[in-house]
């Protein structure tokens, strides 16, 4: 007997630039292999993810899976809210960061194991008053990074992409003045970038926030202060192993309840999408999200 009597797998066919629809076939084995019982069904446009995983809640499915990437996931948790069925996720995107903190192997179809074989854990979330997020909420340096990763059409992939990208952005760079309130603590900066992260890794591998934990009922908020463009280029090799901590340029703080505001309008990313526009008003939204997850060691 396994797991769940229902899977709904969502496939957002063009993630892994295409890799993800042509999978299907091999996806439908697998899932077969392992005796899951499940539904499949691929997205057609951007947010229909969202639109298929609420009705996928209403209708009672035990878990759904989205096969995809951070998008797709993020997608998905704004359909199926706070606390809604179990979610799974065979990764399939550019950074795959939940999958990667959660421990769910990068291979796609060792991950689709999980379903019959994983264990569910709770986890939190961060809500701003336009989105749900489980990986990072950010201003200026990451929304910019990921606005161009997601309009690149070159023939870098993966991690390399959003290394490229990174490049691209830090030649273009203007600090943002930002007025902050971290739980009553009120302070301005003027930043490079702002992150509130729920897990350690974004952008592919980045470890932003070492010491974060999307089971501790808090969010992570990294500011990168007003770096010289070459100062901001040196310091992120080090960010891939967490080497930044005692950089005199980088804050790091843990709050429940946070607000961004600015001077003028300036994109929000989400889980590595782009919507809405600052301010930013988000909260925490402590361990109540099931993700299916290897078995705790």
């Amino acid at each position: 007997m396994g797991l769940f009597n229902s899977v709904l797998v969502i496939v957002n066919p063009i993630a892994g630039t295409g890799k993800a629809g042509r999978m299907i076939p091999e996806l439908h084995k697998r899932l077969e292999k392992f005796s899951i019982p499940y539904t499949l069904t691929e997205t057609q446009a951007p947010d229909h993810a969202t639109q298929i995983a609420r009705k996928a809640a209403k209708e009672g499915f035990d878990a759904v899976c989205a096969v995809g990437g951070d998008g797709t996931v993020n997608e998905i948790i704004n359909g199926l809210g706070e606390d809604g069925p179990a979610f799974g996720i065979i990764p399939l995107g550019t950074g795959n960061d939940l999958a990667r903190t959660m421990g769910i192997p990068l291979a796609p179809l060792e991950s689709v194991a999980l379903l019959n074989q994983g264990s569910i854990r709770k986890i939190d979330l961060g809500r701003d008053t336009d989105r749900l997020f489980s990986i990072i909420a950010g201003l200026g340096f990451p929304a910019g990074v990921m606005q161009r990763t997601n309009s690149y059409r070159g023939m870098l992939r993966g991690s390399m992409a959003i290394a490229y990208n990174v490049i691209k952005t830090i030649s273009l760079l203007e600090p943002v003045p930002m007025e902050l309130d971290l739980d009553g603590n009120r302070f301005s900066r003027m930043a490079s970038g702002l992150f509130i992260l729920n897990t350690r890794f974004t952008g592919g591998g980045l470890m932003v926030a070492p010491d974060a934990d999307p089971e501790d009922g808090l969010l992570d908020v990294v500011i990168m202060n007003n770096l010289s463009k070459g100062g901001l280029l040196g310091l992120l090799p080090r960010v891939y192993k967490g080497g930044h901590r005692n950089h005199p340029q980088v804050e790091f703080f843990r709050a429940r309840e946070i607000s961004i505001t600015t001077a003028s309008p300036y994109p929000k990313m989400f889980d590595g999408s782009i919507y809405g526009t600052s301010p930013l008003q988000v909260e925490v939204i402590p361990r109540k999200f099931k993700i299916i997850c290897p078995e705790e060691v």
